[in-house]
């Protein structure tokens, strides 16, 4: 085993981090430094208005930070562009949004399938986790997505068409979970993902989160208030103020 090997680089890298929604407003986020080793589970913490969604779109790319540097696997993305930036979360970074933020005019399968007409790295990927003869692209695709929705509870929906906008609360997030796994991203973020799920359908997810990530070595960044999550995750960081505790 070589050094590297013991100390492998840092999956997530954040350096002097400032963020702030206007030039002249205090730092809404204050972050020396963060570093999260590739495969760790990591829960988010801390009060509303402390941060956390706003540290869950830096590290996806979706907003750049006003001071400082965000390194995702060896690659600063600060200082992408907006294109190059949604280039790279669609190839590497998987995200269950905190309002699910799927596609009304598509069906269940089309919303779950989304990231691999983005991305032909996730495409790919998908299609190899079909083991046995060789399907076409599209029956790969399509049979990798039912598994996960199946997994989710949610395939005898999928097979009948039924649109997502019929789908209850619960269910929607479920839809969003199987899109953010499907294609196996380096980085799953996940912003309050067992907030509309009652407690059996709550362990029953997150059982099924731990183990896609657990056999694809993703790197699980969950915010959750749920306290009783902690004991599933390697790591707990707790943001107060914007600053980390």
């Amino acid at each position: 085993m070589t050094r590297q090997d013991l100390h492998p680089r840092p999956i997530v890298d954040l350096d002097g981090l400032r963020f702030r929604w206007r030039s002249n407003a205090s730092s809404l986020l204050s972050i020396e430094r963060l570093r999260i080793a590739p495969g760790e589970r990591i829960l988010i913490e801390g009060p509303s208005g402390s941060g956390k969604t706003t540290l869950l779109n830096l590290l996806a790319g979706v907003i750049t930070p006003s001071q400082g540097r965000i390194h995702i696997l060896g690659q600063r993305l600060d200082t992408m562009t907006a294109i190059a930036r949604d280039h790279f979360r669609a190839d590497h970074i998987g995200y269950v949004f905190q309002m699910f933020n799927l596609i009304p005019y598509l069906s269940i399968l089309e919303n779950v399938l989304l990231p691999c007409r983005f991305s032909r790295r996730r495409r790919e990927r998908a299609q190899a986790m079909r083991p046995g003869p060789r399907q076409r692209t599209s029956q790969a695709l399509r049979a990798e997505a039912l598994r996960l929705l199946e997994q989710l509870d949610l395939g005898e929906a999928a097979c009948a068409k039924q649109p997502v906008t019929q789908l209850s609360v619960g269910q929607q997030q479920r839809v969003a979970a199987a899109r953010a796994l499907i294609g196996a991203p380096e980085i799953l973020i996940a912003d309050e993902p067992t907030s509309a799920l009652d407690a059996d359908r709550r362990e029953d997810f997150l059982q099924l989160l731990l183990t896609e990530c657990a056999d694809s070595k993703m790197t699980l960044i969950v915010v959750s208030h749920d306290q009783a999550l902690s004991a599933l995750f390697d790591r707990r960081v707790r943001l107060i103020n914007g600053e980390i505790h």
